[in-house]
C-alpha cells in the first residue's frame, strides 16, 4: 500500500481531479473515508482531512498561554494556522494515478495520517 498526501487549491479542483479517475467521494458522510477500486481494479481508500473540511494546520512558531480556570495552572500551546488548500489523503494498493501525482505534496510529517 502507498500512502499519498495530496494538496489541491480548493474543493472544485480536487473533486474535478478525482472524478477524472472516476472517484466521487462519499459526500453524505465526509468524516468516513470512501472506498472504492480504481477503472484498472487499483484499490483505493480516500480520507478528506480536516473531518471532511480538506483543511489541515501547522504551527506557526509561537506559543499561546491561559490559564485553567480550574487549577490555576498554566495551559502553553503552540499556536496553529491553517495551512492554504484542500488536502486528501489516500491509500492504493498500487502506484498513484499520473493525473493525481501532480498533487503529491509528500510531507515528512503529515498533519493526518491513516490509522
Amino acid at each position: 500500500m502507498n500512502d499519498v498526501f495530496l494538496k489541491f487549491t480548493d474543493e472544485a479542483t480536487a473533486l474535478a481531479a478525482l472524478a477524472a479517475e472516476g472517484i466521487v467521494p462519499d459526500t453524505e458522510n465526509e468524516k468516513l473515508p470512501t472506498m472504492g477500486a480504481l477503472s484498472d481494479g487499483t484499490d483505493f481508500v480516500l480520507h478528506v482531512c480536516g473531518q471532511g473540511s480538506g483543511t489541515v494546520y501547522e504551527p506557526t512558531g509561537n506559543t499561546i498561554t491561559d490559564v485553567n480556570a480550574e487549577t490555576g495552572e498554566d495551559n502553553s500551546r503552540p499556536e496553529m494556522a491553517a495551512v492554504i488548500g484542500y488536502h486528501i489523503n489516500m491509500r492504493f494498493d498500487g502506484d498513484v494515478p499520473a493525473s493525481l501525482a501532480a498533487f503529491d505534496i509528500a510531507p515528512a510529517t503529515p498533519a493526518e495520517r491513516f490509522a
